[in-house]
């Protein structure tokens, strides 16, 4: 369902289903072809690790260069682990830099051709979201409190609110994140989910015998979106823990806060 891209030794990941619809471009990167030195090594995208601006630009450049999105042109937001969707338009281009960013949110949609969406993790999970009828495009981060409070649902009402967007048709990625296998936690984040799902969400909380609990964030986003009425053969989830694979990914729990970060990004093509 995921496709890996090596171009010049950058490395990334494509959406299978996302591609064969057609009419974006849209990328979920790893840690492997970049120019910043350990522990950033070495396509990092996170400013506030202690890499330098000049390295991340470079980045930027490159991942550019291997997916023919204008990076240059891209949207970021000052990511709060919140629920916030912000629309994004055309003069918020080129607002991609830390210190450029316009918003506090973590969950930004357009129908602007041209405007690469990006959303940052390390281990959260980040969605990617594509209508192709009405021509809109979405970038989401859910950490643990964002998946908690639906903001993969809520980003999916915005489309269909702002854009027309039809859930029957829209096409959603779910990237690397931690996984069920890595992810332990106390009773908080599990509360948390249940106080807005309920039992549907008991599928995917498991207790360890330490008492501990074990949470697929991934497969409760999806069940977000099928509760939007998504299709699910239009939901691709990737299969990768990032806690998991220390030498394609960075995680938080593994690395702690000096480290890199991927990302996620997705843009409408120009007609």
């Amino acid at each position: 369902m995921f496709t890996e891209h090596n171009s010049s030794g950058l490395i990334y990941d494509t959406a299978d289903g996302l591609s064969a619809v057609g009419g974006i471009r849209h990328a979920f990167s790893t840690r492997l072809g970049g120019v910043s030195p350990a522990p950033f090594d070495s396509l990092n995208f996170f400013e506030q690790s202690g890499d330098t601006q000049e390295n991340i630009v470079e980045n930027y450049r490159r991942l550019g260069a291997a997916t023919g999105l204008d990076m240059s042109r891209a949207v970021g937001c000052r990511q709060v682990h919140g629920d916030q969707v912000r629309f994004i338009h055309a003069e918020d281009a080129g607002t991609l830099l830390y210190d450029s960013r316009i918003y506090d949110a973590d969950g930004m949609l357009t129908d602007v051709p041209g405007i690469p969406l990006t959303v940052y993790s390390a281990d959260c999970c980040t969605i990617l979201l594509y209508d192709p009828t009405c021509r809109c495009v979405g970038a989401v981060h859910a950490g643990w409190r964002g998946t908690a409070l639906g903001i993969a649902l809520k980003a999916l009402v915005s489309m269909m609110s702002a854009y027309g967007a039809d859930p029957l048709t829209v096409h959603a990625a779910i990237g690397p994140s931690i996984g069920a296998c890595c992810f332990e936690t106390g009773s908080d984040v599990p509360d948390a989910i249940r106080a807005e799902l309920s039992e549907s969400a008991d599928r995917f909380i498991t207790r360890a015998e330490n008492g501990k609990y074990h949470i697929d964030l991934k497969q409760v986003n999806r069940l977000w979106l099928l509760r939007g009425g998504l299709d699910p053969r239009n939901i691709e989830t990737h299969p990768d823990c990032t806690m998991c694979r220390p030498e394609r990914y960075w995680s938080y729990r593994r690395s702690g806060a000096r480290r890199g970060g991927q990302l996620a990004v997705i843009a409408l093509e120009e007609p």
